[in-house]
């Protein structure tokens, strides 16, 4: 039933985490999310507009990649 619940839901649970994202960097807060459209892994977003691919490794993360700002 949750779940059944969720994927009825998806646009406006996509759109809070969206809004959620928003209002974290613009306090200055980074944010991390995986996006299928730039491949595997966790995507950290810094306040200032750069992009980084992690990895958690040993607890920490570790930048592997670092991708272009959001167009």
């Amino acid at each position: 039933m949750l779940l059944e619940k969720a994927r009825e839901h998806a646009d406006e649970i996509r759109g809070a985490g969206a809004e959620a994202a928003k209002l974290a960097l613009a306090a200055g807060v980074p944010v991390y999310y995986f996006d299928d459209s730039l491949g595997d892994g966790i995507i950290k977003e810094m306040p200032d507009g750069n992009r980084f691919r992690i990895a958690v490794t040993g607890g920490k993360a570790v930048v592997t990649e670092a991708l272009p700002p959001k167009p």
